[in-house]
């Protein structure tokens, strides 16, 4: 009997398995997974991008609540960056639902980032000082792909002006459940909140979790909305 093929999210999924040698960490609501070294993960990441390249998960509804709430909390939106967007959708999303002009820019691992606008290729993980205290907001989906979480979110965190905000996703594909060798962060929703927390003690403080679990079928999401102190 013939092999049955796998579909891109699979077969992504079974490389990463295959090369990542990744041990499971698990502590109480999180679930982390190691890799031999930096080089390797950015080789699985790279590979599980291209093979998922032709996916969208995050959905255009999703992306114009959040520019709704944007403009409910911020006069004006200069500057986003949007991280791990792959196809480079949330920022052009974001570029049609806020008002006014802002610049939105957005950020992958891998080499096929100069093949969407407004998409750079960047280690999210990697701190640039060019965009120190300039966002006001910094949005991820992805933050479960991270190699080193509390370094992302620092990272992330050093971009936004004071008072801006890191709006990150919680979905059942960042569960510990959903954890695996590509994407190898998972971490119940109390979780994410210690990651931040830990990660960015004294710098601010989370403002809220909205709740588009039930108003929104077509991507169930909660969103926690991390604050940088004034």
């Amino acid at each position: 009997m013939a092999e049955k093929k796998l579909g891109p999210f699979k077969r992504a999924l079974k490389e990463a398995e295959e090369k990542a040698g990744a041990i499971r960490v698990e502590e109480d609501g999180i679930v982390t997974h190691t890799y031999p070294d930096y080089e390797t993960y950015r080789d699985v990441q790279v590979a599980g991008n291209k093979a998922k390249l032709r996916m969208q998960f995050v959905k255009e509804s999703h992306i114009i609540g959040l520019s709704t709430y944007l403009g409910e909390i911020f006069e004006t939106v200069d500057f986003g960056l949007c991280h791990g967007t792959r196809r480079g959708q949330e920022q052009a999303w974001f570029k049609a639902h806020l008002p006014g002009s802002p610049t939105i820019i957005g950020t992958e691992i891998s080499d096929t980032a100069d093949q969407f606008p407004d998409t750079i290729q960047w280690d999210f993980q990697d701190d640039n000082p060019d965009w120190h205290d300039k966002a006001d907001f910094v949005y991820s989906n992805s933050w479960d792909h991270a190699y080193d979480p509390a370094k992302a979110f620092d990272s992330w965190t050093k971009s936004l002006k004071p008072g801006g905000v890191l709006l990150l996703d919680h979905t059942k594909g960042q569960t510990p459940d959903a954890a695996n060798a590509l994407d190898p962060v998972g971490a119940t929703l109390d979780g994410l909140k210690t990651l931040l927390n830990r990660a960015l003690d004294g710098q601010g403080e989370i403002r809220e979790t909205l709740n588009w679990w039930r108003t929104n079928k077509e991507y169930r999401s909660r969103v926690v909305v991390w604050q940088k102190a004034s």
